[in-house]
């Protein structure tokens, strides 16, 4: 790759543009490329003057400038776009068929149950999926079902599990697994789109449903407030961290504080751009919110359903509107936000939730 002067290189828009203002989602995408870009304490950082003019970084940063409408395309061809819910086929309500892993899993257990499966099935050699408890997360390759459920369960802050896809090829991979946030998301099909990094070997995405992670400082309230010793975390509404006995719910209001800046500007709470992409159902703790998007997720989840490792019904008309009107507002948002300048959309895109006071 051609060098050139720092302050154009891509290390330095990475840095001017993600890294200074506090936009970096910790993806770990750009981690494990670059030797002169590491991660600590889900922080990333530049720790040498890179002078590559047209790097890997930037390129896939999903918080760098995004031809986000060619993504789509390149993702699900010209298929028709819900503005809000993003291109999908079917939702459903959804849950592991196997009380095992619903107990170990958050909600249905929809997300460990179909990564074991498409291990064992051959749909993938290896998942990429995040690791640790309430008091540290850390990125983990997965090849087994015992690896999948020691993953289980929601971790709310930000391990830059992709740091690892490079781990993953260098092991012979062929088919390689992703679990992540939107941000992940994202940065895996622009990895898709790179040659040089081996990307398309990322054979299955499924994304998960994000309104926000915690930053680093969360681990010190955790300490501060004694709660290493539970195991579990959700928010269903308030936090509620859970131990094998016990259980402590700290009101959201005051843990609004921690969450990154950087999910701020995400345009993206449902994973859009995954082949499946999954959530909690904020109705019913014992399913999971269950999206098809693309066919290869279509022909996991049926696959899946016929070998009874998971259970789907149908979701309930009624809540869709609720569902929609959630993230009608959650991009309203972030489309008025001074600072969203990185996803390339259309016009009509943007004029439709920018004029509406609400979703139709």
């Amino acid at each position: 790759m051609e060098n050139c002067e720092l302050e154009y290189g891509a290390a330095a828009r990475l840095k001017e543009g993600v890294l200074d203002p506090g936009l970096c989602s910790g993806c770990g995408a750009c981690v494990g490329f670059c030797p002169y870009i590491k991660s600590y304490n889900e922080r990333v950082a530049i720790i040498h003057n890179c002078q590559i003019c047209e790097g890997i970084c930037y390129r896939i940063c999903p918080r760098g400038f995004t031809q986000y409408m060619s993504l789509r395309r390149e993702v699900f061809g010209a298929a028709d776009f819900d503005s809000v819910l993003g291109a999908h086929k079917e939702i459903y309500f959804a849950r592991a068929a196997e009380e095992k892993i619903r107990s170990c899993g958050q909600y249905g257990g929809v997300v460990s149950a179909l990564s074991v499966f498409a291990l064992k099935e051959g749909f993938i050699e290896s998942i990429l999926m995040t690791g640790g408890n309430v008091k540290g997360t850390k990125p983990v390759l997965v090849s087994s079902a015992s690896g999948v459920t020691e993953c289980a369960g929601s971790k709310y802050t930000a391990a830059p599990t992709l740091r690892l896809f490079q781990d993953a090829v260098r092991k012979g991979y062929q088919k390689i697994g992703v679990v992540g946030r939107p941000c992940q998301v994202t940065a895996s099909r622009k990895m898709q789109q790179a040659s040089e990094i081996n990307g398309q070997c990322i054979s299955l995405v499924i994304g998960l449903f994000c309104m926000g992670s915690f930053s680093p400082e969360f681990y010190t309230f955790i300490n501060m407030k004694d709660l290493g010793s539970y195991d579990r975390m959700d928010i269903p509404k308030d936090v509620h961290f859970r131990g094998s006995d016990q259980e402590i719910i700290i009101p959201f209001e005051e843990m609004r504080q921690f969450i990154r800046n950087a999910c701020l500007s995400c345009y993206d709470p449902l994973s859009e751009l995954a082949d499946i992409s999954v959530g909690s159902t904020e109705y019913d703790p014992d399913w999971n919110a269950l999206i098809l998007r693309t066919t290869k997720g279509s022909e996991l989840v049926e696959q899946a359903c016929a070998s009874g490792y998971i259970e789907i019904k149908p979701y309930p008309p009624e809540l869709l509107p609720i569902l929609r009107k959630a993230v009608f507002r959650r991009k309203k948002r972030v489309l008025e936000r001074p600072d969203f300048t990185y996803l390339n959309l259309s016009a009509q895109e943007r004029e439709y939730f920018l004029s509406t006071g609400d979703d139709d």
